[in-house]
């Protein structure tokens, strides 16, 4: 049975590369066709892990009243009622007078519960990529998992080194792939520069994290010498290793920097803060570095972030910057007047125009703010999964942070809870998670972010279990004491 489980784990496995190779590719997956690939293969990972649910479905209660939730809430939205019913609901007084004034519908026409069923259905598909990957990551082994993370990192230093390449370029270059948003920025494969800093802030992270797992485990010990040691590590093959992850994190912060993207650039210092935070004092003990290893990259980060601070003030300038707090606005008044119910999943496009103000004569496609967004178009039942996913992230880092000895994996878990957090942030001010890669990326960091370190927590176990049965052995049998004279007098006459 060890077999069969292990390549059927396997053949989910290389779907789960298949996804994260193809994501990004064309533009993000925010077109027709990319994104029904993307769906396939996600109905494709389904069905395998649907054929052993005992084996691989293993979320926790928590988990599965989220994804359960997010499926759900669409599911409920295309449901019809009596026409009768929602002209009852909130906000839809105004699109019944309008039903009946071209006379789409009559009094006995049942209607869906949201103004838009089509996008809501196509909102369900779109679902179903990120949360697939969720479920499927968050079950595979420790060293598959490791294995998705390279497979990401790869993909970041493509993103990187084309969208690099097409700025030095310029809009002539063979490798700049024409649209309004990406002209002389650093855009990759995606439409828009801001949603490629999205994709970066949540991997580099990792590769940093990555890097200070290599270092940060590899011990010494020894005195004498002790520079020349410590300077010969880099030459051996974890040196090489930690310098590969050094690139990776440096490039995807130099391609943040080029993106010109405000959210971009503040959010890579912010990151590069926490970084320092959860991981400068395990730089220092007993490792390559010791203390030192310490201080070196305290310094390093704060130069990092003096750098960029002018960079941020000269790149700081972004046309819809004045128009999104109208439409913040206007998009919390259309959220009030559909609340409780909500306009329906994938609606807002076509919604509201009804609330678009006279001073903006552009098509407003998002709210540029993910969850008022998610409020405007889910109402209460949005609001709830939105509390109670950031409720279980921050569960997250509570069963993540241990004290001691940290393995490579929890490295790359804390790094991967540290993008989460910067695209969670950037999502006040964009539409990140509404673009099909990144939400696959974020599914999937999440996934890793949450998943169960069984594999240390069970060394451990044996370790403290040794040292316990150690402490607790008793003789099996009583050793004789031989009993020696003392200056030559007898024992029996002390």
């Amino acid at each position: 049975m060890q077999k069969p489980l292990t390549a059927y784990r396997q053949g989910i496995f290389w779907l789960l590369v298949l996804m994260l190779l193809f994501a990004p590719l064309f533009r993000a997956g925010n077109l027709p066709l990319p994104l029904l690939l993307l769906e396939l293969i996600a109905l494709c990972i389904l069905v395998l892990m649907l054929m052993r649910p005992q084996e691989l479905l293993r979320l926790n209660a928590m988990q599965l009243v989220l994804l359960g939730g997010m499926l759900l809430l669409p599911l409920l939205m295309l449901v019809p009622v009596p026409a009768a019913l929602w002209q009852q609901l909130p906000g839809r007084e105004a699109f019944s007078e309008i039903y009946q004034a071209i006379g789409v519908d009559g009094e006995a026409a049942w209607r869906a519960i949201s103004l838009a069923p089509y996008k809501t259905e196509g909102a369900l598909w779109a679902l179903l990529p990120p949360l697939v990957v969720f479920a499927a990551v968050i079950n595979q082994p420790q060293q598959n998992i490791l294995k998705l993370v390279y497979v990401a990192l790869g993909m970041a230093v493509f993103q990187s080194v084309l969208s690099l390449m097409q700025y030095g370029g310029g809009s002539v270059g063979f490798l700049y792939i024409p649209n309004e948003f990406g002209i002389k920025a650093a855009a990759g494969t995606y439409l828009n520069r801001d949603h490629l800093a999205g994709f970066l802030e949540m991997l580099f992270p990792v590769a940093l994290a990555l890097l200070a797992a290599t270092v940060g485990q590899h011990r010494f010990d020894s005195v004498q010498g002790a520079w020349r040691k410590r300077l010969s590590f880099l030459a051996t093959a974890k040196g090489h290793q930690a310098s590969v992850y050094a690139v990776i994190g440096i490039l995807a912060i130099l391609c943040l920097v080029f993106t010109r993207s405000r959210a971009g650039i503040a959010l890579t210092m912010l990151g590069l803060f926490l970084l320092l935070l959860v991981f400068a004092r395990r730089l220092g003990g007993n490792n390559v570095y010791g203390t030192y290893g310490t201080v070196i990259a305290v310094i390093l980060v704060l130069t990092v972030e003096i750098g960029l601070a002018p960079i941020l003030d000269r790149f700081s300038m972004d046309p819809v910057e004045d128009a999104r707090w109208s439409i913040y606005a206007t998009s919390m008044q259309g959220a009030v007047e559909y609340f409780p119910v909500g306009a329906g999943p994938g609606a807002y496009p076509e919604v509201y125009p009804y609330f678009q103000p006279v001073g903006i004569d552009a098509f407003v496609n998002h709210a540029h703010n993910d969850y008022l967004e998610w409020v405007f178009d889910g109402g209460v039942p949005a609001l709830f999964l939105v509390l109670a996913g950031l409720g279980l992230y921050a569960l997250g880092w509570r069963r993540l942070w241990i004290k001691g000895r940290w393995r490579s994996f929890r490295y790359v878990q804390a790094g991967a809870g540290i993008g989460v957090f910067l695209l969670l942030l950037h999502s006040f001010v964009d539409f990140n998670l509404h673009k099909p890669a990144n939400a696959i990326y974020f599914a999937f960091l999440l996934a890793v972010f949450l998943k169960e370190n069984k594999e240390e927590m069970a060394l451990k176990e044996r370790a403290s279990g040794k040292t316990r049965t150690r402490r607790l052995q008793v003789p099996a049998a009583s050793v004789p004491m031989v009993q020696q004279p003392r200056n030559g007098v007898s024992l029996d006459d002390w």
